[in-house]
């Protein structure tokens, strides 16, 4: 007995037909391409590659385990026989394809998540769901409601992947309350938020992750780490990749979303003295006896790296270490940003709100702040030299007046977030910042 395998990267049942080599796939077309047969593997076309090979390795951000993810075959399937002449990243075109492209690609997943048998390929195929919506959505900045749409899509998507937690396998104890899920592997998410008017007007989610029990000193209430989303990352996606380094090294990662973050991203105006609600959040973090109270850190990516440059400087004596990820103490003039790139700090920026150039000049000299004073903490910061978001030249002036307190690692051919050595940069970071969240820091 035979059957038609499900359909790649189109979300359309493939058809089929016997000749003398096997099958060939009729592949449906889209943004106005026809309908075309093809007796080869999907491919990215030359033209789509040349123009965004930039931004590809991001797609396949690290290597997760528990983090949703694609594979280059979903690339491939998603792009293959892309339908504009014209490859233009700047355009609303390009981007209303690459998200009608992706959005089938997850919707592949999620009849796989549904067909399958096991909670294993439920799972696993959820997370390839959550993983090709926020690839669908994350630049994306015409429609807030489909862009809100769309990462509820992956959020769901998630937490669909998540098992009930057994407390006799983690050692953790039941604890009550909203306790999330397993991600598998012995890694528990706890979900959990700052309550409404405490330091917002709405309430602040946050996800407390612990270590599976193999990498945790059981004798010792956790070290704990807090990571921060950049402008258009998804909590569960490019933050929680982040995040797996620290479990597997028995580090607590905690993971929030503050105004103008994750799902609310372009609803709110984005809040850039995010310290403050760093603060509420350790103090929350604090008052929980399974993590240690003295052996905290910080870690921001993108401008999440800008939040931790400001949370050293305002939080320093309440964290043993901080990271910043390719942020920097100013932005480049708007004037010469990319224009998609100028699309995503007006839409993250506004919520909502109209603002035009002048506006977001304005709004970017405000967040600059001088090098002085240095922060009563050890901080990093891993940058690329081709960074054209964050001047590097800026934090080698910071590095020179924050002295021994700031390592600054520059990778010479690398540009915003270290995309091509981003695996390489994971490594090194969280052996960095386990070496200071050490029992005995000396």
């Amino acid at each position: 007995m035979s059957r038609a395998a499900p359909a790649g990267g189109t979300g359309v049942p493939e058809a089929t037909a016997a000749n003398g080599s096997g099958a060939t796939a009729a592949v449906p077309g889209l943004g106005g391409s026809p309908d075309v047969r093809r007796a080869r593997p999907a491919r990215v076309p030359a033209a789509v590659m040349e123009a965004c090979g930039y931004f590809l390795p991001r797609l396949m951000f690290l290597q997760a385990r528990y983090a949703p993810q694609i594979h280059w075959g979903d690339v491939a399937l998603a792009l293959d026989g892309f339908g504009l002449t014209e490859i233009d990243l700047g355009s609303a075109g390009f981007w209303d394809e690459w998200r009608a492209r992706w959005t089938a690609r997850a919707e592949v997943y999620v009849a796989a998540a549904v067909a399958s048998t096991t909670a294993a390929g439920q799972a696993r195929a959820y997370r390839g769901a959550a993983a090709c919506y926020h690839w669908a959505e994350f630049m994306d900045f015409g429609d807030r409601a489909r862009k809100l749409g769309l990462r509820h899509l992956v959020r769901t998507c998630f937490e669909r992947s998540l098992t009930s937690p057994d407390p006799a396998q983690d050692g953790l104890g039941d604890l009550g309350g909203d306790l999330g899920g397993d991600l598998g592997g012995g890694v528990r998410r706890e979900a959990r938020a700052l309550p409404a008017g405490s330091v917002s007007a709405e309430p602040v989610p946050y996800w407390l992750y612990l270590p599976p029990r193999r990498a945790r000193d059981a004798d010792r209430p956790l070290a704990c780490v807090v990571l921060s989303n950049g402008l258009d990352s998804m909590t569960e996606v490019e933050i929680l990749s982040l995040a797996e380094a620290y479990l597997d090294r028995g580090i607590a990662a905690v993971l929030f979303e503050g105004p103008g973050q994750g799902l609310d991203a372009g609803q709110t105006p984005l809040r850039v003295d995010m310290e403050s609600v760093v603060a509420a959040l350790l103090d929350a973090l604090r008052a929980d006896s399974r993590l240690a109270a003295d052996r905290m850190a910080f870690l921001g990516v993108s401008f999440g790296g800008y939040l931790a440059l400001r949370v050293a400087r305002t939080l320093g004596p309440s964290l043993r270490c901080v990271v910043n990820f390719s942020g920097g103490p100013r932005i480049a003039p708007f004037a010469t940003l990319p224009r998609r790139l100028r699309d995503d700090f007006r839409y993250t920026f506004g919520g909502g709100e109209p603002l035009d150039d002048d506006d977001m000049q304005h709004r970017f000299d405000a967040l600059a702040f001088p090098p002085d004073p240095a922060p009563h903490t050890r901080v990093l910061s891993v940058h690329g030299a081709l960074d054209d978001i964050f001047p590097l030249a800026d934090l080698v002036e910071l590095d020179r007046a924050w002295g021994t307190g700031h390592e600054l690692v520059t990778h010479e051919s690398e540009a915003h977030v270290c995309l091509n050595m981003i695996n390489l940069c994971g490594i090194e970071i969280a052996d960095w910042v386990a070496h200071h969240l050490r029992p005995d820091p000396r």
